[in-house]
């Protein structure tokens, strides 16, 4: 993954597309009025978290009473299921289980991380950022999630990439030069081509895409 690209993402309240650094801040405005909206209509402790791996993100809206497997779940099926794999939270200083309230782990704004699969081992990092007290039904809600990388083919340097070479050094390349790379690479049909997809688990095992928020799973255009 190249860590030079920028990344920005939409707001789900709004729909305004901004940049990764404005993000935390625009939205937090939005979840302050909703707060004074829903302040005497009995609300529960929801947490602001954001999930990333460097480039690739999610502002997740998380009730504090959930447990910590519904964070775990939750990004399994938008980022990381491909075969079944073992999937963990974890800290340095200490222990954080599925079972644990997110409120609990969240109390500050706490950084951890959590692992999918312990053999090609997918990390990301997850970040308290605010709570607040909000009427809402759902356990998490996408606040925003970035939206596909410009990722362009190496081979031609004009179109977006649509697959990866996993044995060539991880090239881009795009639907007419992935042709062409099956007649230079023995392996890229058999087993080597991966699709591209807005996630930090590509080209990894057999991940090809999510099951949440397929629109902004693929490609960019």
């Amino acid at each position: 993954m190249e860590h030079e690209l920028t990344s920005e993402g939409k707001c789900v309240f709004c729909s305004q597309i901004l940049p990764q650094a404005t993000l935390t801040k625009h939205l937090a405005t939005h979840l302050t009025k909703i707060e004074k909206e829903d302040a005497n209509k009995s609300p529960e402790t929801y947490c602001h978290i954001v999930v990333d791996d460097g480039v690739m993100f999610l502002h997740l809206l998380v009730k504090g009473k959930a447990s910590m497997k519904k964070i775990d779940t939750f990004l399994k099926d938008i980022w990381l299921e491909c075969c079944g794999h073992m999937s963990g939270f974890g800290h340095k200083d200490f222990k954080v289980s599925t079972t644990h309230l997110v409120m609990d782990v969240f109390e500050t704004k706490v950084k951890i991380y959590h692992d999918y699969d312990y053999g090609s081992t997918t990390r990301v990092f997850l970040k308290g950022i605010k709570n607040y007290k909000l009427k809402i039904k759902e356990d998490v809600i996408l606040l925003s999630r970035n939206e596909p990388l410009k990722l362009i083919c190496a081979k031609c340097e004009k179109h977006p990439a649509a697959n990866i070479c996993t044995v060539c050094d991880w090239h881009f390349f795009c639907e007419s030069c992935s042709g062409k790379h099956e007649h230079e690479c023995d392996d890229f049909e058999d087993y080597a081509k991966m699709p591209v997809v807005n996630s930090p688990r590509m080209g990894v095992c057999g991940y090809t895409g999510g099951h949440i928020d397929t629109e902004r799973d693929g490609v960019h255009q």
